[in-house]
C-alpha cells in the first residue's frame, strides 16, 4: 500500500509544547500508512532530536525570526523555500503548527501545492490583547483568511475552540478537537536521590519547592512569578521558587528578584534536560501565563501528582479541577495566587488530599497514544489509505462566497 505523505510546518523547534507534541507525532505515527517529514526554522533547542528519528527534514534558513513588518523579506523567502519543499515532497497532507509557520505553511501550500489537504493545529492562540487592541485584531483577520485556506483546524482546548468561534476564525471549517499529550507513567532515573538534586540547585533538603516550568516570552508572564514569590516569601522563608527557561524577559525577571533581596530563593536554572526530577523535589506546580492551549508542562505535573495553582486561562480549567486538583485564579490577581500557593505549602494534608485527587482523574485523553490514534483519524478520513488525492484545487473553495442556510456544517468533533 503506497504510503500518504504528510509534511509539518514548525517556526522552530524550541522547546516548547507544540514542539514536543510534533516530536510525539512524528516518532508514534504508523509508519506501515504515513511517510513524514518535517519543516522548521534552524537554531532550535530540540534540532538534534528530529536528525536521529528517521524523519525526513528540511531547515527552512529564513524561517528565523519573529512576526514584524520589518522581516517582510525574510518572510516572502522563507514562502518560496517552503514552496521549494512542497514541489519536493508532494505531501498528501501539509500540517502546520505554530503561528508564523503556520500562516507561511498554508499560503505556500495553497500556492505551490493545492493538491494537498491542509490541516493547521492552534496549540493555544498566538495572540492576545495584552500586546494591544490594534495588534489583536491585526492577527484575528490573518487568522481568519488563513482560515478559509485549510481543510480542518484542530484545537488543543474546547476553549480556544470556542473563542475563535467567536472571533470568526473558520466559520463554515471542519474543527476538530486533539489533546496534546504526554506519557503518564513517567520514569525517574533509578537511583535518583531527592536530596542530592535539591542540594545541586543550592536549595536545603527539608525547604519546600515551587516549580513552574516555561520559558520567558511575555504571555508567559515571569514577572508576576517573581512578584508572587516575593509575597509569599515575605510570610514563609524556607520556600525556594524555580522558574526554568530562557526568553526575553529573563534579565528582567532577575534585576526584579535581586532588587526585591529574594534573588536568592527565586531561581533561573536556564532549559533542563531534567523536568521530571525538578517536578519529583516540587511542592507545588505553578503556572501565571495569560495565554495557554493547553500546557504539556501542567499535565507533567499531573503526572507527577504535583498540585497546582494557576492562573484560569485558555485549556487550564480542562486539566484542573479547582479545590480538587489544584487551584485557579483569576488572571492577574497575584495577592489571591500567592495565597493559594502558601495555602498548599502550609498544609500538607490538603497537598495529599490534592495528589489523590490527581491520582483517581481519568486523563485519558491526554495520553500519546489517544493523541496520535485521532491524528491518525483525521489523516485517514482526509485521505483514505486506498485512494490518493488528485486533480488540481481552487486557491479558495466556493463554499465559503456561497449563502449558507440551516448553520454550519462542521462542529468541534469529539
Amino acid at each position: 500500500m503506497e504510503k500518504t505523505k504528510i509534511l509539518y510546518f514548525i517556526t522552530r523547534m524550541d522547546q516548547g509544547g507544540a514542539q514536543a507534541s510534533v516530536l510525539l507525532t512524528l516518532k508514534n505515527l504508523n509508519k506501515q500508512q504515513f511517510e513524514s517529514f518535517l519543516a522548521t526554522g534552524p537554531g532550535g533547542r530540540l534540532d538534534g532530536r528530529v536528525k536521529g528519528d528517521g524523519t525526513h527534514v528540511f531547515f527552512i534558513s529564513a524561517l528565523r525570526h519573529p512576526v514584524h513588518i520589518k522581516y517582510i523579506f525574510h518572510d516572502f523567502w522563507a514562502f518560496l523555500q517552503m514552496g521549494r519543499i512542497l514541489r519536493r515532497v508532494k505531501p498528501d497532507i501539509v500540517h502546520t503548527n505554530a503561528p508564523k509557520a503556520g500562516i507561511l505553511g498554508r499560503l505556500a501550500a495553497r500556492v505551490f501545492w493545492r493538491r494537498a489537504k491542509v490541516v493547521h493545529t492552534f496549540h493555544g492562540l498566538g495572540f492576545a490583547k495584552e500586546h494591544g487592541e490594534r495588534q489583536f485584531k491585526f492577527f484575528v483577520s490573518v487568522e481568519k483568511f488563513c482560515a478559509k485556506l485549510t481543510d480542518v483546524l484542530v484545537f488543543v482546548s474546547r476553549k480556544n475552540a470556542a473563542e475563535a468561534k467567536q472571533l470568526g476564525i473558520g466559520k463554515n471549517v471542519r474543527t476538530e478537537l486533539i489533546r496534546a499529550g504526554i506519557n503518564f507513567n513517567p520514569i525517574l532515573p533509578l537511583k535518583f536521590d531527592p536530596v542530592a538534586k535539591k542540594g545541586s540547585l543550592k536549595i536545603p533538603a527539608n525547604a519546600k519547592v515551587v516549580l513552574a516550568l516555561a520559558n520567558f516570552k511575555p504571555l508567559k508572564n515571569p514577572i508576576h512569578f517573581v512578584l508572587a514569590a516575593y509575597k509569599v516569601l515575605s510570610q514563609m522563608k524556607n520556600v525556594y521558587f524555580i522558574f526554568t527557561g530562557e526568553g526575553q524577559l529573563k534579565q528582567t525577571a532577575e534585576n526584579l528578584a535581586r532588587n526585591l533581596s529574594i534573588e536568592k530563593q527565586v531561581l533561573f536554572p536556564g532549559w533542563r534536560n531534567d523536568p521530571l526530577e525538578l517536578l519529583a523535589i516540587s511542592d507545588v506546580f505553578a503556572s501565571v501565563s495569560l495565554r495557554e492551549g493547553l500546557p504539556m508542562s501542567l499535565l507533567e505535573a499531573m503526572a507527577m501528582r504535583i498540585p497546582a495553582v494557576c492562573y484560569n486561562v485558555d485549556g487550564i480549567s480542562e486539566i484542573i479541577t479547582d479545590n480538587k486538583t489544584g487551584f485557579l485564579v483569576p488572571p492577574n490577581d497575584i495577592n489571591l495566587f500567592a495565597e493559594k500557593v502558601k495555602v498548599l505549602l502550609r498544609h500538607k494534608a490538603l497537598r495529599e488530599r490534592f495528589e489523590a485527587a490527581i491520582d483517581h482523574r481519568d486523563f485519558s485523553e491526554f495520553t500519546v497514544s489517544t493523541m496520535v490514534k485521532k491524528q491518525e483519524r483525521l489523516y485517514r478520513s482526509l485521505v483514505p489509505p486506498t485512494k490518493k488525492n488528485g486533480g488540481k484545487r481552487r486557491f479558495f473553495r466556493r463554499r465559503y462566497f456561497r449563502k449558507h442556510s440551516g448553520g454550519e456544517k462542521h462542529g468541534l468533533r469529539h
